[in-house]
């Protein structure tokens, strides 16, 4: 279970509806950060059955986002949100990003059995081992068929190619650098670019990601 840090007094906690779901404010975020208008366009903007399985949401100092480096984390039906961002854009990100994976969980057969995500995301990194051999690095240590998240692999992206080769590696191949580290990052950043401005661009480059997403987000029969 993920712990926090707080120095506040237990009656000063703020809480609020977020469609059914409790969100409950252990820190207060940046004065030009509103919590409301994050949760509200969430809310108007996504499906009743996005909330089924959802259990609360947690707004504070965590001790296990701090330590790995994150600003958000989805644990067991919870989001937990790092309180101290630059901005609601911030914190709705995370919102969002935390919400494909909690819809991971609730709907796995509904994304994931039909296999189209799966074949799209191999698909892509194989074009990408293609990319980067071409650029003359040794890949044999990784494997490139793998969905999950691997750290050696992660390292290998961000710290041996860094920032500036990985995005041009991946430019027009993934809606972002990141959808490239494993097939939940795949789906998960597939999802913000949905909801947040680049829908057309994600129908471009990854159509089966579009479509499933598409098709998740017009389901009635939840």
């Amino acid at each position: 279970m993920i712990t926090y840090i707080t120095e506040k007094v237990e009656n000063t906690t703020r809480y609020f509806k977020f469609g059914s779901i409790e969100v409950e404010e252990l820190e207060p975020p940046p004065e030009n950060v509103s919590l409301d208008a994050v949760f509200k366009a969430v809310e108007n903007h996504f499906p009743s059955h996005y909330f089924t399985g959802l259990k609360s949401v947690k707004i504070g100092n965590f001790i296990d986002l701090r330590d790995k480096n994150f600003t958000a984390l989805y644990d067991d039906g919870i989001f937990y949100i790092n309180h101290d961002q630059a901005d609601s854009k911030s914190i709705l990100d995370d919102v969002v990003h935390e919400f494909a994976h909690h819809l991971e969980a609730v709907y796995t057969d509904l994304i994931y059995g039909d296999k189209s995500i799966v074949r799209e995301f191999i698909g892509k990194r194989t074009s990408l081992k293609f990319e980067l051999h071409s650029e003359g690095y040794w890949l044999k240590d990784y494997n490139f068929d793998n969905l999950r998240y691997d750290e050696k692999f992660d390292e290998f992206l961000y710290k041996r190619l860094g920032k500036s080769m990985l995005r041009m590696v991946t430019t027009g191949l993934f809606i972002r650098p990141y959808a490239s580290v494993s097939l939940r990052e795949y789906f998960a950043t597939g999802f913000e670019a949905y909801y947040l401005g680049k829908r057309d661009t994600l129908e471009k480059i990854s159509p089966m990601l579009y479509d499933k997403i598409n098709e998740l987000h017009h389901q009635r029969n939840f």
